[in-house]
């Protein structure tokens, strides 16, 4: 899967999920790479993505305001004479100035997409009509690397060495690859043990019975 994004005076924002990493670029505008880095899946998890959005209607209102009172001798110069002046060209170029600085800032600062791995953290414009590829591009990248996870290391083998295959499923449980009775499961497996908390009894302390 593959999630790329231009964005006026910044670049390219280029993201691809492969088979076993999760690949960025960012390249400036003329083309040159600033950032390339290529995370593997047993460092990509937790995923956590945000969509931030604050857009200062108050302002956007009054530089309205403020282009409306300077443009309104411009305009009705040119209505009543039929003329375009200088004073409407100008104003033209200042309208123009502004919309560019909006839309600038819209992406940049007031609507943006989050992206955060366990390492990485990339920053998008918020663009309304990528919104549904963004979050697909997330949900995608957590099942893609849970899979994975699984897949690789969500085996156990009991004619090995216990503790690291121990280690190895609390871990795949503490990132969620593992729900609770999988990783309970794969632990009576290696240890025989349906659990490994200590039975008392007459006062003294037993160890769990292995499971046959």
């Amino acid at each position: 899967m593959i999630f790329t994004q231009k964005q006026l005076f910044i670049g390219t924002t280029h993201i691809a999920l492969r088979a076993e990493s999760l690949y960025v670029c960012k390249r400036n505008p003329q083309g040159v790479a600033t950032l390339e880095t290529e995370v593997p899946y047993e460092e990509v998890l937790p995923v956590k993505s945000g969509e931030h959005r604050h857009i200062p209607t108050t302002q956007l209102v009054l530089t309205g305001l403020l282009l409306l009172f300077v443009g309104y001798g411009p305009w009705r110069d040119w209505l009543a004479t039929g003329e375009a002046g200088f004073p409407l060209y100008s104003w033209w170029v200042i309208l123009g100035v502004n919309a560019l600085a909006i839309w600038l800032r819209f992406e940049q600062q007031w609507c943006t997409f989050r992206l955060q791995t366990a390492h990485l953290a990339v920053t998008l414009a918020g663009r309304p009509w990528q919104r549904d590829a963004f979050r697909a591009l997330v949900t995608e990248l957590e099942r893609r690397t849970k899979t994975y996870l699984r897949d690789e290391y969500g085996q156990v083998n009991p004619l090995g060495f216990i503790e690291p295959q121990l280690r190895r499923v609390a871990w795949l449980r503490e990132l969620d690859v593992l729900s609770a009775r999988e990783a309970q499961a794969l632990s009576t497996r290696l240890t025989g043990r349906r659990t490994t908390d200590t039975l008392k009894s007459m006062g003294q302390e037993l160890e769990s019975p292995y499971l046959n």
